[in-house]
């Protein structure tokens, strides 16, 4: 019987950390070209969550063509989003950056609770696939569709950075901006694209968390700061490092669920807790490096 549960826990936590994953790669791939810790970047991804939701319920566009127009739809907000202040705030002292990224996410919270409440709602979405079943564990087809759909992005990206012109002049305008800029490379150009793509895998990861969590504006809040913590895991920055933080979070995240009492509650524990130790035992994570002054 723990044997079961061990396995079904475990099994769980893989496809939560794809979620995980999709959330935060985009977060990580933000902060390695440009620097900046987008704290706004929970937020797109409740946007994409409620357009998945409202496409869903009102017009009964299906869930997988819903998350693709809420990536869509979430990348043009990034492309208005950085070049109206962003593009200003790089300029200028990180103090500044980290501000305006806060700022942005308490008034698209706000936003948000105008236009829709603070009240959950929950998309009542058939199951995409059949259960997993592996003896006797079984897994939501939603479930799955999550996993594959954040290995997807996982892949499409790392192929994008290390099989592409543009992802190699976005790892050359994240090494060395001001070489990059002596190289001919437009390094604001290559900026606004690594926050394009950040705002894609934010939309799309809002269509998962409404497949298989619930609607409401603070959801991102909630994601993102595990999204923090896996990215100071996997070392900032580091986008396979963030999938391997994913990874090791969920299953933390949910072995505590399991077998501790009252462990359901703890999720915000366990990522705060990972956060303080990777900070004191090995500040640049586990894959992560010292950035370049």
């Amino acid at each position: 019987m723990e044997s079961a549960l061990l396995a079904q826990s475990l099994l769980l936590a893989l496809t939560t950390a794809g979620l995980y994953a999709a959330i935060a790669s985009g977060l990580t791939l933000e902060f390695g070209v440009t620097g900046i810790v987008n704290f706004a970047h929970g937020e797109f991804v409740m946007l994409g969550a409620f357009l998945t939701y409202f496409l869903y319920e009102s017009v009964g566009v299906p869930p997988l063509a819903g998350m693709l127009l809420s990536g869509l739809a979430m990348t043009a907000l990034s492309w208005l989003v950085f070049d109206s202040f962003l593009s200003r705030v790089l300029k200028q002292d990180e103090h500044n950056q980290i501000l305006a990224t806060i700022g942005l996410s308490i008034l698209l919270i706000n936003l948000a609770m105008i236009a829709w409440t603070p009240d959950a709602r929950v998309m009542h979405a058939p199951a995409l696939l059949p259960p997993l079943e592996i003896g006797s564990v079984i897994v939501p087809g939603n479930n799955v569709v999550v996993l594959l759909v954040g290995i997807a992005l996982y892949a499409g990206m790392i192929w994008f950075m290390r099989g592409t012109r543009h992802g190699l002049l976005l790892r050359l305008a994240a090494d060395d901006p001001q070489l990059a800029v002596l190289t001919g490379v437009d390094v604001t150009r290559m900026f606004r694209l690594s926050f394009l793509i950040g705002g894609l895998t934010a939309g799309i990861s809002g269509g998962l968390v409404a497949l298989i969590l619930y609607v409401q504006p603070l959801v991102g809040v909630d994601l993102v700061m595990r999204a923090f913590a896996i990215v100071a895991l996997g070392g900032l920055g580091s986008i396979g490092g963030a999938l391997i933080g994913a990874v090791l979070l969920s299953a933390a995240e949910n072995l505590t669920a399991t077998f501790v009492p009252g462990g359901g509650s703890w999720g915000y524990g366990v990522a705060f807790v990972i956060i303080v130790l990777v900070l004191v035992v090995r500040p640049t994570g586990l894959f992560g490096s010292e950035r370049r002054a």
